[in-house]
């Protein structure tokens, strides 16, 4: 995203994404949904907690960026307009949505690796922060325990603080590139072609 598909860099992430997915068993649909997760669920944290609504420009250029990286990895049949792209999300998530042991393992290791981002004295709040700011379905999808009212309007809350903060907080003047950042997955950096699980 940062570099562009057409770069080399760019080249390398997809073909190392391409030479990943290959080792699993993975439906055309399950991929449709996966690739429309990337581009609507940004604009709906946009859309909630965003210090600036994006414009249609800004939509619309997620979505042709993703369409493009979805026909770079073989995905067949992805919708060619932007409302029906996202009604296939909806209803895929209508249709499909519900609790199985292996989405309670993936959520539970990921949760950890959230919460070991943060001070050690904290990180027992950052589960209920996460499940605060998820829909049911996606709660009880993963198993976890629906947190209160109290705690949703505590952690609405403090994000929106965070929205009229950033309002005030003085523009950036150059782009920040994860790419160039350090990563604590790899404290020694790393290669696109040396990225994910081991043996994929």
């Amino acid at each position: 995203m940062e570099w562009g598909y057409n770069s080399n860099r760019g080249g390398a992430a997809l073909r190392r994404m391409n030479q990943q997915h290959g080792h699993f068993k993975i439906t055309n649909e399950d991929l449709l949904y996966v690739l429309s997760s990337f581009i609507y669920e940004p604009i709906r944290w946009n859309e909630r907690f965003g210090w600036r609504m994006m414009c249609e420009q800004e939509r619309l250029g997620l979505f042709y960026f993703w369409r493009q990286i979805g026909n770079r990895m073989g995905i067949r049949d992805i919708p060619g307009e932007y409302d029906r792209f996202e009604r296939f999300n909806i209803k895929y998530e209508e249709a499909h949505f519900r609790y199985a042991d292996t989405n309670h393992r993936v959520g539970t290791a990921l949760f950890k690796m959230f919460s070991s981002w943060f001070p050690r004295p904290i990180r027992p709040l950052i589960k209920a922060g996460i499940c605060a700011i998820m829909d049911d379905p996606t709660i009880e999808g993963f198993g976890f325990k629906r947190p209160s009212t109290l705690t949703r309007v505590l952690v609405s809350g403090v994000l929106k603080l965070r929205v009229w903060t950033l309002r005030w907080w003085p523009k950036r003047t150059r782009p920040c590139l994860r790419t160039l950042g350090k990563h604590r997955s790899y404290p020694g950096g790393y290669t696109v072609e040396g990225l994910g699980p081991p043996g994929t």
